[in-house]
């Protein structure tokens, strides 16, 4: 870990320029609603770094007026000391805290800019862990995804002692979790492997000698029961993260981190979260599922904190912020190919990545199909095999609804095995294709042969099409011994004009409203402003995107309302959760999200 700080180069930057290099705001969420949030539910995380207590329950999370400031509201999370049904660890055992988790993936993405976040955070004692933070929309596994920590406390003893002669630190080695508040920025490095830390997560606040890593500390008015701004000042060179206290800016580290092509992962898209988390190993309170690694937790509940805003502005002339899911693509899609005709594709280590899992297979012998390349493979003997072709970001494949998936295969008429897809929330689904069987047009007979796959087959029930990691998996589970070869992969069938994307109308165009309520139980009004008469199809659509039920007609100018009471096409109540409605007209489309409750 060490050799991380041979990444750091030294940028001096003059304390007045950073002001002046900060340009427009591109985006703001005042916290008026949570139109740009998914309020998470389930276990907190448990794994590397963590060892969280808490279960993540909607209830915990909400929009409040903040306490002082009338007129104004924020995020609002609450942690209690709260047990019983449903209220358990990953392996059912009972758990005694709850509290709230938000994200904006699939939401809001941000490249670049200053993030600035002003944040409210309770006595956290001891156990206590808040936090605002981003992780890469890269589908990549943590931590090559990368993970941007702009502010959270709760820190252990050791950590705080350690830097506490800078920054506000009395050299005294009595600084509490409520008197520091420090930042991180995670992200993979081959340096970083070891036996205690295989992940190889690079953490720029492990600083050992003291060299680098500044958190903030005050002990003259502690850092809680109020209100401090936090900034993340972060370009395509370098990154710094800030904390404006009593309107004084305190930087969080010696110097901002420099970026080179070891932590490339902070060029590419994050989404925003926060929540508040009870004990883990970041705190001296115990870990999940040890009761003697540490304290007891005392912080008192319940406790609530509050997020004012979260605010994007350029910095250094960058800064991009994207609503809504990625694009959607159009026509046809490539996965694989070489001379089939595509609207766009994915192309190899450079766009997409093409893994055999757990070495279950080994380069095969068989020619390619189309072009000069081939996934040419032989089983090594493990008992099954899996293999797959990952997007790095998340692919939207929503507009595919109609299509089909068709791939050559050349693969011996006796294996077994599973064509599927995974989404970027780990759903999976497959479809079989049985030995000595013509499935899906694919006809074995020791040649090559094409197969043709309905999407409207391969998403399942719970894939979200528009947040796709793998478009393309082939699995086999009955440890069939075998050498087989596919080629010129890709989806066909998507429309030319995109139906799934967010917000495409521009100028004197139609606008689609907020619906009313939202969140809401029994019913819903919708509606839309049409600058003229045209014809519309308004559809709603499950977070898998899978159509629910639609309204067509011709709009007047003007506001044109539609009703929705919860029921789908055939009439049937459907099940609470988020759902997305999607407007089409003459001039474009757009979409935004509703929440049903029951």
């Amino acid at each position: 870990m060490k050799k991380v700080f041979l990444l750091i180069a030294v940028l001096l930057i003059a304390g007045t320029s950073a002001q002046a290099q900060i340009g427009n705001v591109i985006w703001e969420d005042d916290f008026d609603n949570l139109d740009n949030w998914l309020i998470l539910t389930g276990n907190g995380y448990w794994g590397w770094g963590n060892g969280e207590l808490e279960y993540y329950h909607e209830d915990n999370v909400g929009i409040e007026d903040i306490p002082g400031e009338p007129g104004n509201s924020g995020l609002h999370i609450t942690v209690r000391n709260e047990s019983g049904p449903g209220i358990v660890d990953q392996w059912g055992n009972p758990l005694q805290y709850t509290s709230g988790k938000v994200s904006s993936k699939s939401f809001v993405s941000i490249t670049h800019g200053v993030i600035e976040t002003r944040v409210w955070i309770p006595n956290i004692d001891l156990g206590g862990w808040p936090a605002v933070w981003l992780l890469g929309m890269a589908n990549y596994a943590w931590p090559r995804c990368g993970e941007f920590d702009m502010m959270e406390m709760g820190s252990k003893q050791s950590f705080r002692d350690l830097h506490d002669t800078h920054n506000g630190g009395n050299g005294q080695n009595n600084a509490t979790v409520n008197q520091c508040v420090g930042a991180n920025a995670i992200f993979y490095s081959d340096d970083a492997v070891s036996p205690e830390n295989p992940s190889g997560a690079a953490s720029i606040s492990w600083d050992p000698d003291d060299l680098y890593c500044r958190p903030y500390y005050n002990y003259d008015d502690t850092l809680v029961g109020r209100f401090l701004s936090y900034r993340l000042y972060w370009d395509d060179s370098s990154f710094r993260f800030t904390v404006i206290d009593d309107e004084v800016e305190y930087d969080l580290y010696e110097t901002p981190f420099t970026l080179d092509e070891e932590s490339d992962e902070f060029l590419s898209p994050f989404y925003l979260i926060v929540n508040l988390a009870v004990g883990g190993a970041f705190t001296d309170a115990y870990n999940l599922g040890d009761p003697g690694s540490g304290e007891p937790v005392s912080m008192p509940m319940p406790a609530e904190m509050y997020v004012d805003y979260i605010r994007v502005n350029e910095w250094n002339g960058q800064g991009e912020v994207h609503l809504g899911p990625p694009a959607a693509k159009l026509g046809t899609f490539g996965i694989y190919t070489e001379e089939t005709p595509t609207d766009d594709e994915l192309v190899a280590q450079e766009t997409s990545e093409i893994y055999v899992w757990e070495g279950t297979l080994v380069d095969g012998s068989i020619p390619p199909y189309e072009g000069e390349n081939v996934l040419s493979w032989q089983t090594a003997g493990l008992g099954w095999f899996g293999a797959g072709i990952m997007s790095i970001q998340p692919l939207n494949l929503f507009d595919f609804g109609e299509g089909h998936l068709k791939f050559m295969l050349k693969i011996p008429a006796h294996v077994t095995f599973k064509i599927g897809i995974i989404d970027s929330w780990g759903n999976q689904y497959y479809l079989s294709f049985p030995a000595h069987q013509t499935t899906y047009g694919l006809v074995r007979d020791g040649e090559w042969g094409q197969a043709s796959i309905p999407v409207s087959d391969l998403r399942g029930t719970a894939i979200d099409l528009r947040m796709l990691s793998y478009p393309f998996v082939i699995l086999e589970e009955n440890g069939t011994s075998c050498e087989f070869a596919l080629d010129d992969i890709y989806y066909d069938g998507g429309p030319t004009v995109g139906v799934g994307d967010f917000d495409l109308f521009s100028g004197d165009q139609a606008e689609l409203l907020p619906n009313q309520p939202n969140p809401f139980r029994s019913e819903t009004e919708i509606r839309f402003d049409l600058p003229s008469w045209s014809s519309y199809e308004l559809v709603v659509f499950d977070i898998t995107g899978r159509r629910v039920t639609g309204f067509s007609g011709s709009g007047s100018r003007g506001i044109n309302t539609v009703h929705w009471d919860g029921r789908n096409d055939s009439g049937m109540d459907v099940a609470a959760g988020v759902y997305f409605y999607s407007l089409r007209t003459d001039s474009g489309t757009s979409s935004r999200k509703m929440i049903l409750l029951k």
